[in-house]
């Protein structure tokens, strides 16, 4: 955690004050369910938004701000003022929840942005669904609100507000302070409160002049609104923000910069927040009783000036009772002088340390929120090993979560099926990965390994992850399918869609730029793969693709969609985890005392040292599933039709399962062979009906890809100054591993 908020973290309670505000209530616009049906419609429509997406707007109060906001505004401006609405919260997702906008993206994003509002950016090259949106629709729609200057001071606010969101994603890279004066500045443009007061006035058909009275008073109005909507965000929001580790809140801000104490910190922003409001009814007074101002304009003034007052009193009203900004879910708060504890706040796996270090997360979550609920992704998270076996083999907890999670890229396919349906195709690939196959596979692993390995002979130091962990299972996978890698470009072109496709697999952030990349890239794995399908049709060859053909279920035979979904499925899954599972299982022989040594000695110790590092540093650290109904486990009832990770990292360091479970022990497993079989002790693999089809396979290829790595440099070891950092979260394993051969 930053050093610029601990005083707000840990056992010591501060109230949430409640807000008030000395302006009226807006009252309900009664075509405000259709506006909130369009607005999900607009966003899926464009890729802004997935399945997923669309089904959680629909059943949450997000987009209750966003109908706010539009007041009483016609239809057609209401719209656009949603649609703006929607685009901003994805933005302000996509900066706050993930990598996405650091190491430049942003600065990318914003001159995109800049460029196509300038009306110089074509469709060309624009591939971000938020950018060609802004193409196609929504600044087209925008420039129709008001006249040519109306939409040049747009512009300028929606520039402001990406600047204002770069500084802050730069002080974050660079863990910089920040004063209160100039947080207060920056923080009007993060919120989007200028943009948004541009589009009420146009959605309105009130466009008023920069300063109406030549006084300033009107921007005065405008920037006091600013701070009472973006204080009153961060004020709501302030428990979670700890949380999650973002200093940038005017609470936290105050704290650093007075020293403040939890409490005194909030009451120091409240009054900050209170001082506005008086200042705002106080220049509001003396704009409209300007003599310079001209009596034809003082109706729209006035109006004007209420709008805001509605708006204020509407994001009071949506942040005091929406969950999205508060430290947990569940029904609003009866008392708006809530009691919160950061100390007791369960862990979200938007927290960035779930990528750099989830361990401590787990152990949290083990021994204090065992069954919790992440109202942030909408998701109960299980970390103990029983709840998390349970999850995996209890047929209540299905595979229905890949209808959003892959079934539109891939259809459905056998990742998505359960029961009968599921054990039918599963019994047709079976054997593909079993006894006589899996002897057949050997020899394609030892040629792929044996050649990797070649090309590294002479030199001095590789990158074991681009030379040797990443290529090996893309070709082993891609002989087992029939399909040619023969040269480094077909097998980089491979490993380009197995990347794309399992970011989209583990897109649980729904991040808009993966949606829409995933299927662009899927059209064209499909189209690559297509002339293979038409030959292995008419002339079948002793590969997996030739056996889909002839194979048939319920006397009927597989059709071509489901055989290209599972060949992307095998492809992807297959090549993805093994190269995790291959580098963590490097860096466990390299960095563990001794273990090197021991394996070169006795090189069915390879096999241990693999068990062992699956359990401790599993490749898949999350799996996801959802309830068919209300299901009891160990820890807890989890509802019907929740979303649920297993999170398989944490159940694999259980100290009620396993000794010492940080540690790693060569010798821990009493049979290794029962570890790669549904009776496995750690769930690496998953468990029950789900069990990984490949674990064989798996295990053959990474046994002897490490045997033959070994026998070729016997002396391996880092290279000098080089230590391993695994990152990641759905996949976990470093990113490098940077060798001396």
């Amino acid at each position: 955690m930053p050093a610029s908020s601990p005083s707000l973290i840990g056992s010591e309670p501060f109230a949430i004050p409640r807000v008030r505000l000395p302006f009226g209530t807006p009252g309900e616009r009664p075509d405000s369910e259709v506006l909130r049906a369009h607005a999900i419609r607009w966003g899926e429509e464009f890729g802004l938004i997935g399945p997923r997406g669309g089904a959680r707007l629909a059943e949450t109060s997000l987009l209750g701000l966003g109908v706010a906001l539009t007041g009483t505004a016609p239809r057609s401006g209401a719209t656009v003022l949603m649609d703006w609405f929607l685009w901003a919260v994805v933005l302000d997702d996509r900066v706050d929840d993930g990598p996405w906008a650091e190491d430049g993206a942003l600065d990318r994003f914003s001159a995109a942005v800049d460029a196509i509002t300038r009306g110089q950016e074509d469709q060309a090259g624009v591939h971000d669904p938020m950018l060609t949106v802004l193409i196609d629709d929504l600044w087209p729609r925008t420039g129709r609100l008001a006249d040519a200057a109306w939409l040049e001071r747009l512009r300028g606010h929606l520039l402001h507000h990406l600047d204002a969101q770069r500084d802050l994603v730069r002080m974050r890279e660079t863990a910089a302070d920040i004063g209160s004066e100039e947080y207060v500045r920056i923080r009007r443009h993060t919120f989007g409160a200028p943009l948004f007061f541009d589009l009420i006035e146009a959605a309105d058909g009130v466009v008023l002049p920069a300063d109406p009275c030549g006084q300033g008073c009107w921007p005065v109005l405008r920037d006091r609104a600013a701070d009472v909507v973006s204080w009153t965000n961060d004020i709501h929001s302030v428990a979670k923000d700890v949380v999650l580790g973002e200093r940038f809140n005017l609470v936290t801000v105050l704290a650093q910069e007075r020293r403040l104490a939890p409490q005194a910190a909030v009451d120091a922003a409240h009054e900050m927040l209170a001082t506005a409001v008086g200042d705002f009814t106080a220049v509001k007074r003396r704009h409209l009783g300007h003599a310079e101002l001209p009596e034809a304009d003082r109706p729209d003034v006035a109006r004007a000036a209420g709008r805001l007052e509605q708006v204020m009193t509407a994001c009071v009203d949506w942040h005091r009772t929406t969950s999205r900004y508060h430290l947990r879910s569940g029904t609003p708060a009866q008392d708006d002088h809530r009691s919160v504890r950061t100390g007791e706040a369960t862990p979200t796996l938007k927290s960035r340390q779930f990528e750099t270090d989830p361990y401590p997360l787990y152990e949290r979550l083990r021994t204090t929120f065992p069954l919790a609920y992440d109202e942030p992704t909408d998701t109960w998270l299980l970390s103990r090993h029983a709840d998390v076996r349970t999850a995996l083999t209890d047929q209540r907890f299905t595979n229905a979560n890949y209808t959003w999670q892959i079934t539109p890229l891939l259809g459905h396919s056998i990742v998505s099926m359960d029961g009968r349906e599921h054990t039918a195709h599963r019994a047709l690939l079976t054997p593909e990965f079993r006894s006589r196959a899996l002897a057949v596979m050997h020899e394609s692993i030892t040629e792929v390994a044996t050649s990797l390995v070649e090309r590294l002979r002479g030199r001095d130091t590789a990158d074991l992850i681009t030379e040797f962990t990443t290529p090996l299972p893309v070709q082993v996978i891609a002989r087992l399918l029939g399909l040619p890698t023969d040269t480094p470009e077909q097998v980089a072109r491979l490993r380009n869609w197995t990347k794309v496709g399992f970011s989209y697999l583990g897109n649980y952030r729904q991040d808009p730029g993966l949606l829409t990349y995933g299927l662009a890239s899927r059209d064209d794995f499909y189209a690559y793969l297509q002339p293979y399908l038409d030959a292995r049709r008419t002339q079948p060859g002793n590969d997996l693709i030739s056996v889909m053909f002839d194979s048939v279920v319920d006397g009927q035979p597989l059709s071509e969609e489901y055989i290209r979904g599972c060949c992307a499925i095998l492809l992807t899954a297959g090549s993805e985890t093994s190269n995790a599972g291959l580098a963590n299982l490097i860096v466990n022989v390299l960095d563990e005392p001794g273990v090197r040594d021991a394996v070169r000695r006795d090189p069915a110790l390879v096999d241990h040292a693999l068990t062992e590092t699956l359990r401790r540093d599993a490749p898949m650290q999350l799996v996801l599933r959802q309830t068919s109904e209300a299901v009891e486990l160990p820890s807890g009832t989890v509802p019907a039709g929740a979303t649920v990770a297993c999170l398989i990292g944490a159940a694999n360091r259980d100290p009620e399962r396993f000794r010492l479970p940080d540690a790693f022990d060569l010798h821990r497993a009493d049979s290794v062979d029962r570890e790669y079989s549904a009776a496995s002790s750690h769930v690496a693999f998953g468990a029950g009906r789900h069990f990984c089809l490949g674990s064989h396979l798996v295990r053959a290829e990474l046994t002897a890809g490490l045997r033959i790595l070994l026998d070729a440099f016997p002396d391996l070891r880092w290279a000098p100054g080089f230590t391993p950092r695994p990152t990641g979260f759905v996949k976990r394993c470093p990113p490098r591993l940077d060798v001396a051969l």
